[in-house]
This record gives C-alpha cells, sequence and structure tokens, in this order.
C-alpha cells in the first residue's frame, strides 16, 4: 500500500519542458519525445523512421506496459489511427484502426482526440509535462491528483444528515449538530494502481463511485490473500452542494 499526498495543482498540465514539442515549419506539429495522459494509461510518442509523417505513442499504466498505437498524418492536424507495428494489425490501445484523430488545442492545453461517428467520448489524450521525473513517475503523479480531483468538494448526505468535504487528502465530516470529525486518508493501491478505494484508518475503510449527482459509499471486505478490497454494499448516497 502506498501513500500519496499530492497537491490537485498537478491538474493544471502547464509548460511542456521534458516533452517539448517542436513546430515543423510553423505548420506540422512533432509529437517526438511528447507525453500524453488518458485519465489510465500514459503515452510517450516518437518519429517513426519507417514511415513518413507518421508517429509511434509507446506507453502502458503503473501495473503493465505494451500499450501502443500510431497516427499517420494525412492533413497539418489531422490523423489516422493505425497499428504501431505491422505484426499488431489490427491492435492500437486508443480508439480503432482507420478512425480519425485531430491534434487540438484546448484552452491553454494541448489534446489528441479521436473521432467515431458512433462514439463521441471515445478517447481523449492530454499532452502533460513529466518535468525532471520519468514520465511514468510524472503519471503517477496525475493518476493520483485525478483521483483527488473526483473527491474533491462538498456533498450532503440527507439521510445521515452529515456533511462530506474533501480536501486534497483531508476529509471532513460535519453533523447537522455541528459536531466534527477530520481525518487523513489515503488511496489503496490495487495491482500497483490507484483504486477507488479510501483508507481512513486501521478500522475504517470505504469505495467511492462517482455518481451524476454526486458520490455514492460503499463498504468494502478486505482480500488478504489477493493484498485486496472488493465492493461489498453501498452505505450513504452524497449529493455534491
Amino acid at each position: 500500500m502506498k501513500k500519496q499526498t499530492i497537491s490537485l495543482i498537478l491538474l493544471s498540465f502547464l509548460a511542456f519542458a521534458a516533452c517539448t514539442p517542436k513546430e515543423e515549419a510553423q505548420t506540422e506539429f512533432d509529437f517526438t519525445n511528447t507525453c500524453w495522459f488518458d485519465g489510465y494509461e500514459f503515452f510517450v510518442g516518437q518519429a517513426d523512421t519507417t514511415r513518413p509523417g507518421t508517429f509511434i505513442f509507446e506507453g502502458g499504466n503503473l501495473h503493465e506496459g505494451g500499450a501502443n498505437f500510431a497516427l499517420q498524418r494525412i492533413a497539418v492536424d489531422t490523423f489516422v489511427i493505425v497499428p504501431a507495428y505491422e505484426l499488431d494489425i489490427d491492435y492500437v490501445s486508443v480508439g480503432v484502426v482507420g478512425d480519425t484523430a485531430t491534434r487540438e488545442l484546448i484552452g491553454d492545453r494541448i489534446a489528441i482526440i479521436c473521432h467515431r461517428p458512433d462514439d463521441p467520448e471515445c478517447d481523449t489524450l492530454w499532452m502533460f509535462d513529466p518535468g525532471t521525473k520519468e514520465p511514468i513517475q510524472a503519471y503517477e503523479d496525475l493518476l493520483i491528483a485525478k483521483r483527488l480531483s473526483d473527491l474533491s468538494g462538498t456533498y450532503y448526505d440527507a439521510k445521515k444528515k452529515i456533511t462530506y468535504t474533501f480536501s486534497d487528502t483531508t476529509l471532513i465530516r460535519t453533523k447537522d449538530n455541528g459536531n466534527t470529525d477530520t481525518n487523513s486518508f489515503s488511496i489503496f493501491y490495487a495491482f500497483d494502481m490507484p483504486s477507488h478505494v479510501l483508507i481512513i484508518s486501521e478500522k475504517e475503510q470505504f469505495w467511492y463511485e462517482r455518481t451524476p449527482q454526486g458520490l455514492d459509499l460503499f463498504h468494502v471486505k478486505y482480500w488478504k490473500s489477493e493484498d485486496d478490497y472488493t465492493r461489498e454494499a453501498r452505505f450513504a448516497v452524497l449529493t455534491r452542494q
């Protein structure tokens, strides 16, 4: 189990230093040594020396590698998703072979967006800067920051009349009568990846799930042989305030 205390500022993917793109003739974007994050896996881009106008992206997650795909340029900022290697035939980790993808600037963030007519929310990758860290280390920070961002905010349990406030790695629970309980928490790692289980203490752990209204909280059961938790019965429905 790992304990992480990481500021939510990591969510602002600003300044592109170690993974820095170059502009080719101020028109065509060069993905060489750029780093990308889709919320679950990370990728590092490199030019394909055997296929002009094609870039290979390789990566994975904290548990395993082997994730890859390639972009073949068909216009300045428009690409077709193709396999990274000939032996993969139809395998790609982003979208499906033949999908169109575009490079877009959204606010101050650069994204690769996969477009598929029957799935408008298929895949979006955001560029990030690992700074002085290895890409996989910076990626782990982003994963934790995303988890904390998902939790961040104030929620109300109308049934038990308790207000939950998540701020960074602190949970404040306030009853309607004014009694307050403040705890720090850590995120449990399952198979090397940060999970949805929050560790409050040795006696208290629970599973959270985001909902359109806020958060649902569940009891958990720990399996020592697997060093993992399973989700059990729901015990709270929280509405974002």
